[in-house]
């Protein structure tokens, strides 16, 4: 899970808000399509056009706005909640049929077992091996195990998809781990988006790893 750092909503979310606080149409579902697809894009920009939960590469085609506290869970209006809002994959986010993801976290809320993408110790609460499985890192963040189980984190879909974007970018062409001094030259630029401000997938996956070649050559 990579870190979220959130920006501000788009303007045309923002007049959608001021025009229509404390009205009955005053939540989510009330809003415009245009506003949604709007801030849709804005929210896949802030992310890198990663999936908020997984780490895949997403589009607007691929993903859909997630909040992080279910609206079944929220109160009035909290479903408006900028910071509540993240993109993630798939399109439909009811579809469970890949077994991760948003769709399997459905309506699950306990906020004392869920680690946030917005949470600054995201990143360093999971661990992952060179097969791409993840785990808790402390054995004892009972958080950590929670949220990789309501989400699916595990499910061996995406443990596989991890394991080929490792395999593809940490390995040569003799099946060796690449050398810690090339580990260092990418490492300065795994998680820096493209020109067209993209993000690759797992990039803080890679991160961990390159950075755990770096600290065992040491």
């Amino acid at each position: 899970m990579r870190k979220i750092r959130k920006t501000h909503p788009p303007p045309e979310y923002r007049s959608w808000i001021n025009e229509n606080r404390g009205t009955p149409s005053y939540c989510y579902d009330a809003l415009p399509g245009e506003v949604k697809g709007t801030l849709k894009r804005h929210l896949l920009k802030e992310q890198g056009w990663l999936c908020a939960y997984t780490g895949l590469q997403v589009s607007e085609e691929s993903s859909h706005v997630e909040h992080l506290k279910p609206q079944s869970s929220c109160d009035v209006s909290e479903d408006l909640d900028y910071r509540n809002l993240v993109a993630c994959f798939p399109a439909d986010g009811g579809d469970v049929s890949y077994g991760y993801g948003a769709p399997v976290k459905g309506g699950w809320w306990d906020p004392a077992r869920f680690v946030s993408p917005l949470d600054d110790s995201c990143e360093r609460r999971f661990k992952f091996s060179w097969s791409g499985k993840i785990a808790a890192r402390f054995a004892d963040d009972e958080a950590a195990v929670e949220t990789i189980c309501q989400i699916g984190l595990d499910h061996k879909a995406l443990t596989d998809l991890r394991d080929a974007a490792i395999h593809g970018f940490l390995f040569d062409t003799r099946g060796h781990v690449i050398g810690e001094p090339e580990a260092r030259r990418l490492l300065q630029a795994v998680d820096r988006p493209d020109g067209d401000d993209r993000l690759s997938p797992f990039c803080f996956v890679l991160k961990q790893l390159l950075q755990r070649i770096v600290e065992d050559s040491g």
